[in-house]
């Protein structure tokens, strides 16, 4: 194959491994032709000059003429994606001594400060005034301009080049964000970057067109979810004046002074055009006016609308806000011309939450047990600022073990985070979207729960199967259900087996009480049940567990204005809604399935109904000798003949029994003065007083009812 001096390169991001380690990635074909091999270091020419070292690409640009670069190099190279790069093999001298101004933070750097740098720099490839970013001390990013090297040229750092650290100019400031540090929201990301740079970038395409370029983008989602940060990082990226603006610095208590703040920005974003407004939080600067009392808040609104589409051309600037409640915000703001498009930041997949994590952990000291890929399937739920103090939160787990060991000079042992650090974080870190409905998920296996094997064995199949093994089920084009009712007597479990199945498919469990459903406020109750799903389907695969449905929705009355029948009027709009939502599952317990509305009851809402009998003996005595696990039991115990005996109690009854019969051994203990085990006559007084008690309530109910 025929050498060339240079070859000319479209540029493409790059890997999130080779984030901030002066990496690209080009085809092997292209190394060839350029005479280069792994590792060596290449000359890239953009509208400046940097070098970094060259590495095979994968198969996702094989054969394509791109190569691969982080933030940190195009920033140095003057481009951005999809511009062209002119790229060549070059010569690399060793650096005598090179000069760094650490962009933030700069303080009084050590000696051990310059050797961990030098460890960190060691064979990158650089020149003078290449931008680098690194990450110290196990979590600090640091950003630092090469002031100077000698000799000059391309440079690489060893372990006898002098490092001088200087204070940077006034100015200068660093903490770069770049796209490679947004993880799972490729798609997102793509969308803003057509919304933002083509009209940036290229504002005679659309003066062609005949067309107004976009001029708005709204960004809504649960909070954490990376929308800040995705503005951030286009800013940087597109290198265009940029201004954060937090709602709530807006509103002004003297009049006019609110209105006058916005007017003042839009005129300096349009003085230094192109560039970018950020409103963060714009709910808090623009709700309804209709619902608003203040005559601020309305003023603000109107001031906000006429300078986004007023008489004035806005030129090249761009809105972008900003808001996790997006039903908030005044109807007027979402139409073409002001907010153009709206882009849902929502949790990431599995995915997604595997490459959060790889960014948060690329510095971090792991151990080889470490599974990340585990991490992320068990995750489910967690958005970005999670996943980060999830991470946080393990490092700090695995430094409070070596904290006794620091002595006071600061040394440092050796340490590695490991992945029961992690596990042990997962306990503190609770998914933040699911935070406000969040049930703390009780320890239950299935083996904790005696007899109702046939009913256990279609519940794993119906909930779990579809997320472990979903090749199978699109085999047998098997689709998970969207509902699916446990009925039965009182106590024969139906809470019990919703808790196994939760803990069991390592999904999660949003748990509803129905009396946080009811509100004496017309059309509250209806809203709040629609939020519980929305909850549901940001952070699917999820279970919604309603208990004691029929205290929520019961059978429909002649009455226009029951709030029980506009429940079920709104349930049947969410499952409805679910059709085209994957991983929601709603499961639902109620012992007077009379009471339940027919229509609930067909395809597509609760398609499966479970019903759970008394146990049969058997299974009385599987759950005798479950609940008597652990308790001082005589051996001469029989529980055969217990299970004869309990004929017609429930699961829960026969917990009660085992319960009494243990206090009742205790009380006789402290009585006699030793230790005394359960025995026989005391399990049979113990179903004595059982049946005694429902008798007694039957009496009760009996009289209730004349």
């Amino acid at each position: 194959m025929t050498e060339f001096d240079s070859i000319k390169l479209k540029v493409k991001e790059g890997l999130v491994e080779d984030s901030r380690k002066g990496i690209v990635r080009m085809n092997r074909e292209d190394m060839e032709q350029l005479g280069v091999d792994t590792g060596d270091a290449i000359s890239i020419e953009g509208k400046r000059i940097t070098a970094a070292k060259v590495y095979p690409s994968f198969n996702d640009i094989y054969g394509q003429p791109l190569i691969q670069m982080d933030g940190i190099v195009r920033h140095n190279a003057g481009v951005g994606i999809n511009s062209e790069v002119t790229v060549s093999k070059t010569e690399v001298k060793i650096a005598r001594k090179v000069v760094l101004s650490p962009l933030e933070n700069f303080y009084d750097w050590t000696q051990k400060d310059e050797i961990e740098i030098k460890n960190m720099l060691k064979g990158m490839p650089m020149l003078c005034e290449d931008e680098l970013s690194l990450t110290l001390f196990g979590s600090n990013e640091c950003s630092f301009l090469v002031s100077g090297t000698a000799p000059s040229g391309v440079v690489k750092i060893n372990k006898e080049t002098d490092i001088i650290f200087v204070q940077p100019e006034l100015g200068i400031n660093g903490s770069r964000i770049t796209y490679e540090d947004i993880g799972g929201l490729d798609e997102q990301v793509q969308k803003i970057r057509e919304i933002v740079e083509l009209p940036l970038k290229y504002p005679n395409v659309f003066k062609r067109l005949g067309v107004e370029p976009p001029k708005g983008i709204l960004l809504y989602g649960p909070p954490g979810t990376g929308k800040t940060l995705i503005a951030r990082a286009v800013a940087s990226e597109t290198k265009v004046y940029f201004v954060h603006v937090n709602g709530p610095e807006i509103m002004n208590k003297f009049y006019g002074e609110s209105e006058a703040k916005l007017r003042e920005i839009f005129k300096e974003a349009k003085s230094r055009a192109p560039s970018i407004i950020f409103l963060d939080e714009l709910d808090s600067i623009a709700p309804k006016r209709e619902d608003v009392h203040g005559e601020v808040e309305k003023r603000v609104v109107a001031q906000l609308l006429a300078l986004m589409d007023g008489l004035e051309n806005r030129g090249q600037v761009i809105v972008i806000g900003a808001t996790n409640i997006p039903d908030s915000l005044d109807p007027a703001l979402r139409r073409a011309g002001r907010f153009d498009r709206e882009i849902a930041i929502m949790p990431p997949n599995r995915e997604g939450r595997l490459k959060i994590l790889q960014i948060h952990t690329r510095c971090m000291p792991l151990d080889k047990n470490v599974k990340l890929d585990k991490l992320a399937k068990i995750t489910y739920g967690f958005v970005g600022s999670d996943l980060s103090a999830l991470c946080k939160e393990a490092g700090m787990i695995a430094l409070r073990k070596v904290l006794s060991k620091i002595t006071d000079d600061n040394n440092i042992p050796p340490f590695k985070v490991s992945m029961d650090n992690f596990t042990d974080a997962l306990r503190e870190i609770e998914p933040s979207s699911t935070r406000e409905y969040y049930s703390e998920i009780p320890d239950v296996k299935w083996n904790d729960i005696g007899g109702l094997d046939r009913t256990k064995k279609v519940l794993q199949t119906l909930v779990e199967l579809p997320l472990h093994d979903p090749d199978l089920c699109k085999e047998y084009e098997f689709t998970p259900p969207k509902g699916i009712l446990l009925t039965g007597p009182s106590g024969t479990g139906k809470t019990l087996l919703a808790n196994a199945v939760g803990s069991s498919a390592k999904i999660n469990f949003i748990s509803i009480n129905g009396l946080t459903l009811i509100s004496h406020w017309m059309g509250e109750s209806e809203k709040t049940l629609h939020d519980v799903f929305v909850k549901a389907k940001q952070t699917a695969p999820c279970i919604l567990f309603f208990d004691e449905l029929d205290g929520i929705v019961r059978s429909r009355s002649s009455g226009t204005n029951n709030l029980r029948d506009r429940l079920i009027s709104q349930l049947i709009l969410e499952f409805d809604g679910l059709e085209k939502v994957q991983g929601v599952t709603v499961l639902a317990a109620t012992n007077r399935i009379d009471l339940i509305d027919s229509v609930l009851l067909r395809e597509g809402r609760f398609e499966y109904i479970l019903k759970l009998s008394l146990p049969e003996i058997d299974e009385r005595e599987s759950i005798l000798k479950i609940h008597s696990k652990g308790l001082p039991v005589s051996e001469d115990v029989d529980f055969r003949k217990l299970a004869e005996k309990t004929r017609g109690m429930s699961g829960a009854e026969l917990a009660t029994l085992c319960h009494k019969a243990s206090f009742m051994t205790l009380m006789l203990s402290i009585k006699n003065g030793l230790k005394m085990k359960i025995s026989q006559d005391i399990f049979n007084q113990s179903i004595d007083e059982i049946n005694n008690q429902k008798k007694f309530g039957e009496v009760i109910r009996t009289k209730s009812q004349r």
